[in-house]
């Protein structure tokens, strides 16, 4: 009995390479498009210019570090609150802070924050992401002295 591949021919060779590349650039071209399209791999926006200040970046640091300043996070009745001190202790007054909470996943879940002072050293914003899961939070001071954190979160 006579099949379509007997005998082998030199064409059917070339439509069975040209058939396996296809598929497999087609396959490539589309898992390509999904990964860019749910994640683009960037976890800054223009992270190559602020490689290229990352001195500043670590001076900012180093003057944080100096200054002895921590910070602690707590989420209470929908709330987000970061209570700053000092290396003694005593509450940091007066700071503008303002951040994002990072889903690690899906950069469009992401949600700008806008922290105010309800007492002394204490700042709170309500949650714009109610969303359970992991989240990253990372918030620092829009006036002069230096202050960053970066603190990972478990929302309910």
């Amino acid at each position: 009995m006579k099949s379509f591949l007997n005998p082998v021919r030199g064409w059917h060779v070339l439509i069975l390479i040209v058939l396996f590349f296809s598929v497999t650039i087609g396959v490539n071209a589309t898992f390509i498009t999904l990964a860019m399209r749910t994640h683009p791999g960037e976890d800054v926006p223009r992270s190559y210019y602020q490689g290229l200040n990352y001195n500043d970046t670590l001076a900012r640091r180093h003057a944080q570090e100096a200054l002895g300043w921590s910070a602690r996070v707590n989420v209470v009745d929908g709330n987000l609150l970061v209570e700053v001190s000092d290396a003694a202790g005593e509450p940091v007054p007066g700071l503008a802070l303002v951040g994002t909470l990072n889903h690690p996943t899906n950069t469009s879940r992401d949600c700008p924050l806008d922290f105010a002072e309800t007492r002394s050293g204490l700042y709170r914003v309500a949650l714009p992401c109610s969303e359970a899961g992991q989240w990253h939070l990372r918030a620092h001071n829009d006036g002069e002295a230096p202050f960053e954190m970066e603190h990972e979160l478990w929302l309910r």
